[in-house]
């Protein structure tokens, strides 16, 4: 905004009454906080999305792994 658009903005603000002033000085406040909220973070500093497969080799479960589900069935009741 120019400083001769300010000044004709501030003008036309004059010219309201002082509810009409408060008003718009709240939607303004309610703008402000919304921008706040939606600043996108840079590409560098946002965390990197994980990829798929990346764990691979890295997690390694044991052959029985299903070999303790009837016990763990039967200690929530499930059985």
């Amino acid at each position: 905004m120019s400083a001769m658009e300010l000044k004709n903005f501030e003008e036309q603000l004059e010219l309201l009454s002082f509810a009409e002033q408060l008003s718009i000085m709240e939607y303004l406040a309610k703008l402000m906080q919304r921008n706040q909220k939606t600043q996108h973070t840079p590409l560098q500093d946002r965390p990197k999305k994980r990829q798929f497969g990346s764990a691979k080799g890295k997690f390694i479960y044991p052959q029985d792994f299903d070999e303790d589900n009837e016990e763990i069935a039967q200690l929530f009741g499930a059985v």
